[in-house]
């Protein structure tokens, strides 16, 4: 996907950026957020970041997976960002231009996402922009794996395990206990209800791993992500 933004054609290249910017403009807003910046001014920041450095600059070009993840690279460029706009005390707006020079488009983003971009009080700003971006890919996962129980008839099992794994996991509610479940879905028992759940656990692991291994260029490098993935989803907030 970066090198399809970067070097793509016209068409497939504009919607890899726009995948892109999706993926990753909460993680910086969250960074930006947890500098002490405003709701207003952290989305100007996150968009100009967009702009000014990941387009005009040609930062994807840049990217070398020899040289460690994307993601090191968008912190170490955001921070510079952050620091040189600082010092110019600079606010301005600007669209951006592709690489034939002809003007671009702003990027949009949602006031509602804004909203639900929650600011926890993390350890630092690296740790916030750490937890945002594996928050935004385990929701892509959960957004996927919940698309699929509902087309093969599974709505019941997403919905337990949503109660039980995927809302404990994200938002820090309670598990919902098992006869509340087997009420609310009229199953026969709690057995029943805990075989659902795994059942849909399964395939979201799976569905995980395979999201994971598109991060990363060495397949023996999965299991370490998956790790720092799971270690910044439980960093006390």
């Amino acid at each position: 996907m970066i090198y399809q933004a970067a070097h793509g054609q016209t068409g497939p290249a504009r919607v890899a950026w726009e995948q892109l910017v999706r993926r990753y403009w909460p993680a910086i807003y969250a960074f930006v957020r947890h500098r002490g910046a405003d709701v207003h001014e952290a989305a100007d920041l996150t968009q100009g970041f967009v702009c000014d450095v990941m387009i005009a600059r040609h930062l994807l070009a840049t990217a070398d997976p020899t040289r460690g993840r994307f993601r090191t690279l968008l912190l170490a460029s955001l921070k510079n960002y952050l620091a040189d706009r600082h010092r110019h005390q600079s606010r301005q707006k600007r669209a951006p231009t592709n690489a034939d020079g002809e003007l671009g488009h702003r990027f949009s983003i949602d006031t509602a996402e804004l909203r639900e971009t929650a600011l926890a009080s993390y350890d630092s700003p690296d740790a916030a922009f750490t937890a945002q971006w594996s928050t935004a890919l385990v929701r892509r996962v959960l957004d996927d794996v919940r698309a699929a129980c509902e087309t093969e008839g599974l709505r019941a099992h997403w919905a337990v395990f949503e109660a039980r794994i995927a809302r404990p996991m994200l938002a820090g509610e309670i598990p919902v206990p098992y006869p509340i479940l087997v009420d609310r879905f009229q199953l026969k028992d709690a057995a029943q209800a805990a075989n659902m759940m795994i059942t849909v656990k399964r395939r979201f692991a799976q569905a995980l791993g395979l999201a994971v291994s598109e991060t990363v260029s060495d397949p023996d490098d999965i299991a370490d992500e998956l790790g720092e993935l799971i270690r910044s989803l439980e960093r006390p907030r």
